[in-house]
C-alpha cells in the first residue's frame, strides 16, 4: 500500500521533470535569444574587420537560433502533452542534438565565411559543445533512471511495434 502512495506522488510533470520542462520551454529559448542578440551586436560592430560576409552570417545565425528555439519548445511540449515512452526517447535525442548540432553548424559556417578566424571559432565551438554535452548527459541520466519519468511515461509495446515494426 505504501508503494502505491510513493508511486502516485512520483507521477506527472513535476519536481525535476517540471524543472526540465521549464528549462526547455522558457530558460533555454530566452538564453539563446539574449546570447544571440549580444553576439550579433558584436558581429555587427566588428563588421568592418570581418568583411562583407557579415551580412550573410547574421541572418543565418538568426535562422539557426530560431530552429533551436523551436526545437527546445517542441521538446517541452512533448514532455507535457504526450505521456508515452517515445516522448522520453525523442527528448533524449533532442537534448543531444540541441547540445551539439547548432554550435557545430555555426562553427562550420563561421569558419567558411571568416576563414581568418577559423581556428578560434572551431576551438570555441568545441568547448561550447562539450559544456552543453555535460548538461545533456545529466538530463539523459535523469530521464532514463527517474521513477517519476518511469511512472509518467507509459512504455507501450504496441506503440513501438507500430513505429518500428
Amino acid at each position: 500500500m505504501s508503494d502505491d502512495k510513493g508511486q502516485s506522488k512520483l507521477q506527472g510533470v513535476g519536481g525535476w521533470l517540471g524543472f526540465l520542462v521549464f528549462i526547455l520551454a522558457i530558460l533555454s529559448p530566452a538564453r539563446m535569444l539574449f546570447q544571440t542578440t549580444a553576439n550579433i551586436r558584436e558581429t555587427a560592430i566588428m563588421g568592418q574587420v570581418l568583411g562583407p560576409n557579415t551580412s550573410t552570417y547574421i541572418p543565418f545565425t538568426w535562422a539557426l537560433v530560431a530552429a533551436s528555439v523551436i526545437g527546445s519548445i517542441f521538446l517541452a511540449y512533448r514532455l507535457l502533452a504526450i505521456h508515452r515512452w517515445s516522448s522520453v526517447r525523442i527528448v533524449v535525442i533532442g537534448l543531444w542534438c540541441l547540445a551539439s548540432i547548432p554550435t557545430l553548424i555555426d562553427a562550420v559556417v563561421g569558419s567558411i565565411l571568416f576563414p581568418e578566424f577559423g581556428g578560434p571559432i572551431v576551438s570555441e565551438a568545441l568547448w561550447a559543445a562539450a559544456k552543453s554535452s555535460i548538461s545533456a548527459t545529466i538530463w539523459t541520466a535523469y530521464l532514463l533512471k527517474s521513477k517519476r519519468v518511469a511512472n509518467t511515461y507509459i512504455k507501450d509495446q504496441d506503440e513501438t511495434q507500430r513505429i518500428f515494426g
